[in-house]
């Protein structure tokens, strides 16, 4: 649904950059301890997902749209890059889940949909890529229903974070070319036509530092790590990203 050679420039850079970095040949299909807690936070917040239509913005590795699709919605599964769509295809595939879920490669800044026929969007960590980032937030408008839910990700704005992490940071938003950050007043404020109901703060300090002692080293056990870290969940403070849940007005 879209011409690659067409597309900005920034986003031209990060197909290649995922499809040659992230996206494997592997389709063996597990959950990590952090993707169980995302999925269960948007179970907290939003119920009844039997036949809703559940678009999953750049779904790049497809664990949400996986997952919402064994609770019978119908997922839209979106990304740029076409080789994490077939991969998360072959993977569903085996799921049985296939019929479930629609695939289409296209930008979320030009989502191909009809207008107000989504009952929720989930955007993750997608907001924070995108050049034309009201372009997207109007899209997001424009598809999703009246009352429909809002999953929002993205990082945190660096004065909440560790003074020690930083420049790290700073490093890896420049090596994935992100282009901003948020707190909850600036999404506030850029999502005026939705009401926020939660809030949660993620990757906290020893989460970040447990997580890079395991490169190393396997000492820490991941399940420990999120429990952890979900403690401090309402948090800002030396936090890295952050997880809003909207209803639209």
């Amino acid at each position: 649904m879209i011409d690659l050679n067409n597309l900005p420039k920034h986003l031209q850079w990060q197909v290649l950059y995922f499809q040659n970095e992230g996206i494997t040949d592997n389709y063996n299909y597990s959950l990590e301890p952090w993707q169980k807690s995302y999925i269960n936070k948007f179970k907290e917040n939003f119920q009844g997902f039997n036949d809703k239509v559940i678009i999953d913005c750049w779904t790049w590795s497809g664990y949400m749209a996986i997952e919402l699709a064994r609770l019978w919605a119908n997922v839209i599964a979106t990304d740029l890059t076409l080789k994490s769509l077939i991969r998360l295809y072959k993977i569903s595939k085996g799921l049985w889940l296939s019929e479930k879920i629609i695939f289409i490669c296209c930008s979320a800044e030009d989502l191909p949909l009809k207008n107000n026929v989504v009952d929720y969007f989930i955007s993750n960590a997608v907001l924070e890529h995108l050049p034309k980032e009201s372009q997207a937030i109007e899209e997001i408008n424009r598809i999703t229903k009246t009352n429909s839910g809002l999953m929002m990700c993205v990082p945190l704005s660096y004065k909440y974070l560790n003074p020690l992490l930083v420049l790290i940071n700073y490093v890896h938003d420049k090596r994935i070319w992100h282009l901003r950050r948020y707190n909850e007043l600036i999404l506030k404020d850029k999502l005026s036509n939705w009401n926020l109901i939660k809030t949660y703060y993620t990757w906290h300090f020893l989460k970040v530092v447990t997580i890079l002692v395991n490169m190393i080293v396997r000492i820490f056990d991941y399940d420990w790590i999120e429990k952890v870290d979900s403690k401090k969940q309402s948090n800002r403070y030396w936090a890295s990203n952050i997880i809003c849940f909207f209803n639209k007005k």
